[in-house]
């Protein structure tokens, strides 16, 4: 979740080490038998071939397996009947990353009759060019740390967020707030499923850890030798690589109840401005977003309005290789 200046919330992408799961109203009912003496013949189930998730980050590996960039996905989808001549773009990305990557992307941008962006803030936001840091906002110091001690550059420093094309798509913290109100959550509900979730994923890692040999670490994580360490930049973005990774897989996401609050309901207004985009008659859609919303949006775009994968293309986002 980016961040508007003063108004909007900023999340970075390790939330995703905060997973839950939601709580059950009642359990689901349980199919009856039939009678007795009556045989019924089982029916078989329907085989409906799922297509496969797509992914949209990836960790690369040299061909002696050590990490040399982490990516992200720009995933194009048309119209399933061939008709209309829409096509949409579901641009990913990472809040922190290399200035040459950011870059790409302004260019990349300009080709959209409309480009639909994330701000958590009111109505129509933009933020300014070049970004604004408020220093008295504890978000933004701590943003302002990871940039430091990663060596990377912010999103919102380096995305021209002016340009005409550009459209914001998303939820003001008043209508993420009216969004819960109107499932009946309150803090006692979401603090239940928060901490359901984490047990489920604490339990979940626990069964997986017992079946798998634990896998080895690119390096030993040792935060006292890294102060010293001139690659200490290079190692700590190898870790979060991993971890933004391994996020796309279910048993280690966000979980139902945060996944449902920061991703499913500004998904849901984004698409609602995505349909008056298309009804202005605007033909190329892009949708930027950071990389944990893309799975929510594909679904969308394949239920909703039909329209399926054409291609991919991939960015470099972080460059991880170890200077020898």
């Amino acid at each position: 979740m980016l961040r508007a200046p003063r108004i909007a919330i900023s999340l970075t992408p390790l939330l995703g080490l905060l997973v839950t799961a939601p709580l059950l109203a009642e359990p689901p009912a349980l199919p009856s038998s039939p009678p007795a003496g009556e045989k019924k013949e089982a029916a078989k189930p329907l085989e409906l071939k799922k297509p496969a998730p797509t992914k949209f980050v990836r960790l690369v590996r040299d061909d002696r397996g050590e990490p040399v960039a982490l990516e992200t996905a720009i995933v194009r989808y048309v119209p399933a009947s061939g008709e209309g001549g829409v096509v949409v773009d579901l641009i990913s990305v990472v809040h922190i990353g290399e200035r040459a990557y950011y870059r790409k992307l302004n260019r990349h941008m300009e080709q959209y009759d409309a480009l639909l962006y994330e701000l958590v803030a009111p109505p129509g936001t933009r933020i300014p060019k070049g970004g604004r840091r408020d220093s008295d906002n504890p978000i933004a110091l701590l943003q302002q740390l990871a940039k430091t001690v990663l060596n990377l550059e912010l999103q919102t420093d380096h995305i021209d967020y002016t340009k005409k094309n550009f459209v914001h798509a998303d939820l003001s913290p008043e209508g993420m707030a009216e969004a819960m109100r109107h499932r009946g959550e309150d803090g006692l509900t979401l603090a239940l499923g928060i901490a359901a979730d984490l047990l489920r994923q604490y339990n979940l890692q626990e069964m997986k850890r017992q079946k798998e040999p634990p896998k080895e670490a690119d390096f030993d994580f040792d935060p006292l030798a890294l102060l010293f360490d001139p690659a200490a930049p290079v190692k700590l973005k190898r870790l979060l690589a991993q971890q933004l990774e391994e996020m796309e897989n279910p048993e280690a996401g966000l979980g139902q109840t945060l996944t449902t609050i920061l991703i499913a309901d500004r998904n849901k207004a984004a698409m609602q401005v995505f349909q008056k985009e298309l009804a202005k008659g605007k033909k190329k859609i892009g949708i930027f977003y950071g990389a944990g919303h893309m799975p929510d949006f594909e679904k969308r775009l394949r239920d909703e309005f039909d329209l399926k994968k054409e291609s991919e293309q991939w960015l470099q986002a972080w460059d991880l290789r170890l200077r020898r």
